[in-house]
């Protein structure tokens, strides 16, 4: 990846770091909340939602999904997911995820030791030098990476992101001008982030080839640059 390619992700991750995580602030106390429709194929089958908190000098951080395809009022695909984060400045310090893929249970824990990341899985073990960013996205940190820790294989994926323009992006709440970055590599996806790296939402394909989106329905006319 060139340095230019990297350089405004980079200074975008460090500002979202900054304002969304309350580094360095000391005695800082808030609460977000944002809450993301998916759809599948154009049709909406779950919500992620995403609640952010800062605790004295750290912040937790709280992912949920819950997606259910029916056809006819019949279950054909039930999917959990919850993530726990903890931040300080020093990065990403614990990571808690627990899945269940229609029926089949995942899990990942990891904890920062010294200037390093490691972790256990369903899947085995991984050790990773910091700074290291799981796959939750929230976090526009992730951005001016290479390598990200997939919270749904516990592998590490080697990806190549790069930014792709601004366009207009259709939320629930309407149309929002958008920076767009496209995943390459281990992962395949794109994804939208406002000016202050805040997380608008992203699409891959399923394992089916269908299109997934997740779109965020609390994210308003603040979001456009």
């Amino acid at each position: 990846m060139s340095a230019n390619r990297l350089l405004r992700p980079c200074a975008l991750g460090l500002f979202a770091a900054l304002a969304l995580t309350g580094i360095g602030q000391a005695g800082a106390s808030q609460v977000q909340e944002d809450r993301y429709t998916i759809l599948r194929g154009g049709k909406e089958v779950g919500v992620h939602e995403v609640r952010r908190e800062i605790v004295g000098g750290e912040t937790r951080v709280r992912s949920d999904s819950r997606i259910d395809v029916r056809l006819l009022g019949i279950d054909l695909y039930r999917f959990r997911y919850s993530a726990e984060e903890v931040w300080d400045k020093s990065g990403l310090a614990r990571l808690e995820v627990r899945v269940d893929d229609d029926g089949k249970p995942f899990r990942l824990d990891g904890k920062r030791s010294g200037e390093r990341f490691t972790w256990s899985s369903s899947a085995g073990t991984g050790e990773q030098a910091l700074p290291l960013y799981p796959t939750n996205h929230w976090n526009s940190g992730v951005l001016g990476q290479d390598r990200v820790l997939n919270t749904l294989t516990g592998g590490l994926n080697r990806v190549d992101i790069e930014r792709s323009g601004r366009e207009s992006l259709a939320l629930p709440g309407g149309e929002v001008r958008a920076q767009r970055y496209r995943y390459l590599g281990d992962l395949e996806l794109d994804s939208w982030y406002d000016d202050r790296g805040r997380w608008l939402g992203m699409r891959f394909k399923g394992r089916d080839g269908s299109e997934i989106r997740y779109l965020c329905a609390t994210c308003g006319a603040e979001a456009t640059l």
